[in-house]
């Protein structure tokens, strides 16, 4: 379980409906088809009507239909600019007496247990006793439900088939054989839409003829993998601190019997630097510095971690740490920047979906070979789906991202963004 800091000081999270006013910009020249152009400002928009400010004051409306193409540009990116109300619950999660769990099959001879839940179906090299299995499957759906509640966009859909698939797996050699990377304690491997983890790290062993809870159990490493699962069709379109940021942020939000306290992300905060305080190797790791990882690309992160897998720390730590910023504490710790980001990355991740979907389709034609590795090769008279222009290329990719990144900057460069991070960190108690 990875924990964090020193005493924090007092709330700053309002759960609230926090109300947001559109943003006026200066009248324009307006042209409706068949109309006399006019002067005015955008005052509200529904996706089909246009409300206009005109210049005495007065208001009038036109159907988006028939304005001109500048001007629905023009709007296109009037409506990118407005503030998103952003609604956070004090808690996410299930209600455990109402979440049912289905035993699939269990084979004892071959270490193969199948349990179900609604979204879920996770095998166990063990047989899990009763108390175990609730808490398993109440931690997978609450992990679904906060995923889908976060202002991020996210409508988590299996990959593949109707089920989240997740392994537990009784050891380090078989979770490594698996597919484990070393120096892992769980790992979601995207190709196969899978989640691995092993029995120990997650604080279970065998008692009697089934396996059940210690005092070690923990939910951070599910947690954490299983947010990237949920985002799957994010990952590929965000820098690699934002998806690690993610995972660590909702793996430290205070879980138990089945529900996340948003409200008290601080103390998820505060508990996982005493964590890392108290029984980490190392202790509190130094963050790695906020002005390169901003912009650091996937190429880069890769390249960091296979020059020194032990920065793997200061990365994640890191991350974790701008994730929260942007979340509670940037402008008005109402979560505004994060969410207008995480609203023009799902316009992209739409057509990721939809490709996917095409992909799937065409591996279904004869001719289609799929690979071991979930690539595919094909007959010359054949034409594969075109991906979306975000994922042409490394670098396509790379734009994309840094792009979408001054959605978060808003206006400040990266210097005078670190200071802002700095200084909110350190009237929280900590300083970077």
């Amino acid at each position: 379980m990875r924990r964090l800091f020193s005493p924090l000081v007092a709330a700053w999270f309002t759960v609230a409906a926090l109300a947001q006013l559109p943003t006026f910009d200066p009248p324009r020249q307006w042209t409706v088809t068949g109309g006399q152009p006019f002067q005015a400002s955008v005052v509200g928009f529904d996706g089909t009507t246009v409300i206009f400010r005109l210049p005495n004051g007065s208001r009038a409306q036109a159907p988006a239909a028939r304005l001109v193409e500048a001007d629905t540009q023009y709007l296109a990116e009037w409506q990118k600019r407005q503030p998103i109300k952003v609604v956070l619950p004090d808690t996410v999660g299930v209600d455990a007496a109402q979440l049912k769990t289905e035993v699939v099959s269990e084979d004892a001879t071959a270490d193969k247990f199948v349990y179900r839940t609604t979204h879920f179906e996770f095998e166990s090299q063990g047989k899990f006793n009763q108390t175990l299995l609730r808490e398993v499957a109440r931690s997978f759906e609450a992990t679904y439900e906060l995923v889908k509640a976060l202002p991020w966009g996210i409508e988590p859909k299996p990959e593949k088939g109707d089920y989240f698939r997740a392994r537990l797996l009784k050891d380090r050699a078989t979770y490594h054989a698996a597919g484990g990377p070393p120096n892992s304690g769980g790992v979601y491997i995207g190709s196969q839409d899978l989640f691995l983890v092993p029995f120990e790290n997650i604080g279970v062993k065998l008692v009697g003829k089934s396996y059940a809870k210690t005092e070690e159990f923990e939910t951070h490493t599910m947690v954490h993998e299983l947010t990237h699962q949920m985002m799957h069709a994010s990952l590929q379109l965000l820098p690699q601190w934002i998806v690690e940021g993610t995972a660590e942020y909702t793996g430290n939000l205070p879980l138990r019997a089945g529900r996340f306290r948003l409200a008290a992300a601080k103390t998820g905060l505060k508990d996982y630097v005493d964590f890392l305080k108290n029984r980490a190797v190392g202790g509190v790791p130094e963050p790695y510095p906020l002005e390169q990882l901003f912009g650091v690309t996937n190429e880069q992160w890769n390249s960091i971690l296979t020059q020194d897998p032990r920065m793997s720390g200061r990365l994640y730590f890191t991350s974790y740490l701008l994730v929260y910023y942007f979340m509670h504490l940037d402008g008005k710790g109402d979560g505004q920047n994060f969410a207008r980001y995480f609203r023009e990355v799902s316009e992209v991740q739409r057509d990721v979906e939809r490709y996917r979907r095409e992909i799937a389709e065409f591996k279904k034609q004869p001719g289609v070979e799929t690979l071991p590795d979930g690539g595919f090769r094909y007959r010359g008279n054949l034409t594969p789906p075109k991906a979306p222009a975000a994922l042409e290329s490394d670098a396509v990719r790379d734009e994309f991202q840094k792009r979408t990144l001054k959605i978060l900057l808003d206006g400040r460069t990266e210097a005078d963004l670190t200071k802002q991070i700095r200084s909110a960190y350190t009237r929280l108690g900590v300083r970077l």
